[in-house]
């Protein structure tokens, strides 16, 4: 039970972890220090309440079925397109992402084209995702602790080296500030693989309850870390200048070919582990909807249907890293907050949910759902 555990609370940190992580100075660094950790602080409050919220959600349903499921239930056919066409968009969104980050990341580690290195890293990890879901879970656990493992190694090796005159720098700017939130909020993006991991675990409620909080924070403390390490390595500007994740770690080794192969090390343990959390969410939800049988065949099939579309545009935009997390962000935010707080609110009125029910009441609810309409506007200024 403890290793299951153990497993769930990799695939909750090591979805967050990744793409997030590394594009975090990228979209927080030009705020300084002090605004960005505050920002980053109250979005993991709010990525914390709303994962609960959607375990509430899930808990009254049982174990075995996912958000496409759910909505169809509580919301009719309408929020049934709406939630699944969402989760396939951030799905997609967020693999474009990783596979545009980790192509860089072996470009500048071992010399090849961009290109080619995405589409090695899809098809080794495309034969990981079709051997099954204990293999992959157990896979990830192993790549995760190599990621904290290659995480203190890097944190060690930098904390050598800050400039913390450059942790006072950075002017805060309301527009820089608002437009950050949908990239801070995809990071702590597990959300997705909530159902997932109730039909993993099963349905007990404060072990799944203490694995997301747990899987949750982990990120949050990393994060803090790497944004102070990042601010201390570049310059608010600099970092505000940067598109991709070889960028930031060119910038960030200073020259030194040690540094540069540490932060190349645990940049693809953090993508890999993020990439494989969304990969395996996502190949559950086209199995489901597309009611795909689980023989060879047909899993090679919903593999391809998993990598084909998010290759093919990571190959057409090579430098759209950032770009991708901030579309992930709008429409992460109507999976993570619309739909969980509408189909709350909805299931409380009708006198459901009486075993377990997220802190705070209907006031929360609310409070939650104008901070997605802030996110998604935030996305598109």
């Amino acid at each position: 039970m403890l290793s299951k555990n153990l497993g769930a609370i990799s695939i909750v940190a090591g979805t967050a972890i990744g793409a997030g992580m590394l594009g975090l100075p990228m979209a927080i660094g030009s705020l300084g220090f002090a605004t960005g950790s505050l920002v980053l602080l109250f979005m993991w409050l709010v990525a914390i309440y709303v994962a609960l919220l959607l375990l509430e959600i899930n808990l009254e349903f049982g174990k075995g079925v996912n958000l496409n499921y759910m909505t169809r239930k509580i919301l009719g056919r309408p929020g049934q397109l709406l939630g699944t066409g969402s989760v396939f968009f951030l799905f997609y969104c967020l693999l474009v992402a990783y596979l545009t980050g980790m192509g860089g990341v072996i470009a500048n580690t071992i010399g090849l084209d961009p290109r080619i290195a995405t589409i090695i890293f899809a098809c080794i990890s495309a034969v990981l995702l079709f051997s099954g879901t204990d293999f992959v879970v157990t896979a990830n656990k192993y790549l995760f602790i190599g990621m904290l493992v290659a995480m203190v190694v890097c944190f060690a090796t930098l904390g050598g080296q800050l400039t913390m005159d450059n942790l006072a720098l950075g002017q805060p700017k309301a527009k820089i500030l608002i437009m950050s939130l949908p990239v801070l909020f995809t990071s702590f993006g597990y959300h997705p693989c909530i159902p997932s991991i109730v039909n993993y675990i099963g349905d007990d409620r404060k072990t799944l309850v203490r694995i997301f909080i747990i899987g949750s924070t982990i990120p949050f403390i990393c994060y803090f870390i790497w944004l102070t390490l990042a601010l201390g390595s570049a310059t608010p500007d600099q970092l505000g200048a940067m598109a991709n994740v070889d960028h930031l770690i060119n910038q960030m080794s200073g020259g030194s070919t040690l540094i540069s192969t540490i932060l190349s090390l645990f940049a693809a343990f953090a993508l890999i582990t993020s990439f494989i959390g969304v990969s395996f969410a996502l190949f559950d939800l086209v199995a489901e909807t597309f009611r795909r049988k689980d023989d060879k065949i047909s899993r090679a099939g919903t593999t391809a249907m998993v990598f084909l579309p998010p290759l093919a545009a990571s190959l057409l935009a090579p430098n759209g890293f950032i770009a991708a997390l901030a579309h992930a962000g709008a429409v992460f935010t109507i999976i993570a907050i619309f739909i969980p707080c509408v189909m709350a609110w909805k299931m409380r009125s009708a006198g459901q949910n009486q075993e377990y029910r997220v802190f705070g009441g209907k006031p929360a609810i609310a409070l939650s759902f104008v901070c997605g309409l802030v996110i998604v506007t935030a996305s598109y200024l």
